[in-house]
């Protein structure tokens, strides 16, 4: 699986956001100050808002003292619906009708020993994404490492 452009900035910003609001309850960060902290454009950190926003991740309130704020409590928010609302799944509905080859249909579709791999592997991935907050990713690496690995072991337990 391969983290897009999207996903990384996303979450930066997101977190970003997350974070002034924990330090600053009232107030809201602007475009600029979340570009400046994160290291990305500005036109680029607006396109990635616009995604967040348009999921209900982020909200933002126009005006001179205006900015954006996160949609819901860090605690409602999880990794997969940031992840969801930045990206498609890796193994999303008509994946197999993108890859045809040069066939009108993908000449594996009544028989496909890889979709298995690919609808397994995303559910793993769905499952595991779900279990994360964004409060719980506003903790220290070592703590997230952690919880990680207790999410791991409880989701793949699951599915044995």
């Amino acid at each position: 699986m391969k983290i897009s452009a999207n996903e990384e900035y996303g979450l930066r910003i997101i977190l970003c956001i997350a974070g002034f609001q924990s330090e600053n309850p009232s107030d809201l960060v602007s475009l600029n100050q979340i570009a400046d902290a994160e290291g990305i454009s500005p036109e680029y950190t607006a396109s990635i808002i616009t995604l967040l926003k348009s999921s209900k991740l982020v909200e933002s309130v126009r005006g001179k003292n205006g900015g954006y704020k996160l949609g819901r409590p860090a605690e409602e928010i999880t990794l997969y619906q940031i992840i969801n609302a930045l990206s498609d799944k890796p193994f999303a509905s008509g994946f197999c009708d993108s890859h045809t080859g040069v066939m009108e249909r993908c000449m594996h579709s009544e028989n496909c020993s890889i979709r298995p791999v690919w609808t397994y592997i995303t559910n793993l991935l769905d499952q595991f994404f779900s279990k994360i907050t964004l409060s719980e990713l506003m903790k220290k690496e070592l703590d997230v490492k952690d919880l990680v690995t207790e999410n791991m072991i409880e989701v793949v337990e699951t599915i044995k």
